[in-house]
């Protein structure tokens, strides 16, 4: 029995229709209660956010590759699976650290379309915490690794893990929409991609990026009055340091990665 196809670009149409849903959601609201202006109830972003979450979830679920099962996914918890997942775990911890420093460090004038008032009402809020800490990662790793990825590494498998892995990243970074963000999505999203690649499981990469999207809410929490990665480090000497002690911890799990690999191949 022929297997049915689902394209890359059917995932980021889905993550496109979430959107859409959730903007329409704002607006309805905005009709039914009377209130055309531009002042919004503080709730609403994040009830928003929340239902574009939901949506996209179940969208996946209703067009997802076959390849993508339970049993396929649950691989990352067992044996040499869950070894893995808990080796590119690592890795990213200090990937994200170092990101962040460097961007801080480096590229302070990069502009936050976002703005940090709106990210403050939502992390704030118990619904808005939910979603981007733990609802947020699970939908985009569904669409993009689950989805994207998955059909790019069935039609580029004669190129390899570098293709697909780069495209999704780049197509996860551009659909954030906010050069701020863009360049740690970038990043984020390549890790992300060995994480799936690597391991076969979206288990890793839902683990990755739940604990980056946490880390973000956890630093706002802990310095309110400044979300400064560097100035909650300790200034420039701290993040020095920091930066320093996550390179060699990631040179370390790299090094285990591609010893982890290695054997792999000589058993195979």
């Amino acid at each position: 029995m022929k297997q049915r196809r689902r394209y890359w670009w059917v995932f980021i149409l889905l993550f496109i229709i979430s959107q859409l849903a959730s903007i329409g959601m704002v607006i309805g609201k905005r009709f039914i209660s009377g209130d055309t202006g531009a002042t919004l109830s503080s709730d609403m972003p994040v009830e928003a956010l929340f239902v574009a979450n939901v949506l996209a979830i179940a969208l996946f679920f209703c067009f997802r590759p076959q390849s993508i099962t339970w049993r396929s996914t649950s691989q990352g918890l067992r044996s040499r699976g869950a070894r893995r997942t808990l080796l590119v775990f690592l890795m990213a911890v200090p990937v994200t650290l170092l990101v962040n420093i460097i961007q801080e460090a480096f590229f302070p004038e990069i502009p936050d379309l976002v703005g940090e008032e709106m990210m403050l009402t939502i992390m704030h809020n118990p619904l808005g915490l939910l979603t981007i800490a733990i609802l947020g990662p699970i939908s985009e790793e569904l669409l993009f690794r689950g989805g994207v990825q998955t059909d790019l590494s069935l039609r580029f498998s004669h190129q390899g893990w570098f293709v697909p892995i780069a495209f999704s990243a780049i197509v996860f970074a551009l659909i954030h929409m906010n050069p701020a963000q863009m360049p740690i999505a970038f990043i984020l999203g390549c890790v992300l991609g060995f994480a799936y690649w690597w391991t076969g499981s979206l288990v890793a990469p839902i683990l990755i990026h739940v604990f980056n999207n946490s880390f973000a809410c956890l630093m706002e929490f802990l310095n309110p009055d400044d979300s400064s990665l560097i100035n909650l480090l300790g200034g420039s000497t701290g993040a020095a340091l920091t930066a320093l002690i996550s390179l060699i911890i990631l040179l370390l799990v790299l090094r285990q990665v591609y010893k982890e690999g290695s054997e792999s191949l000589e058993n195979s």
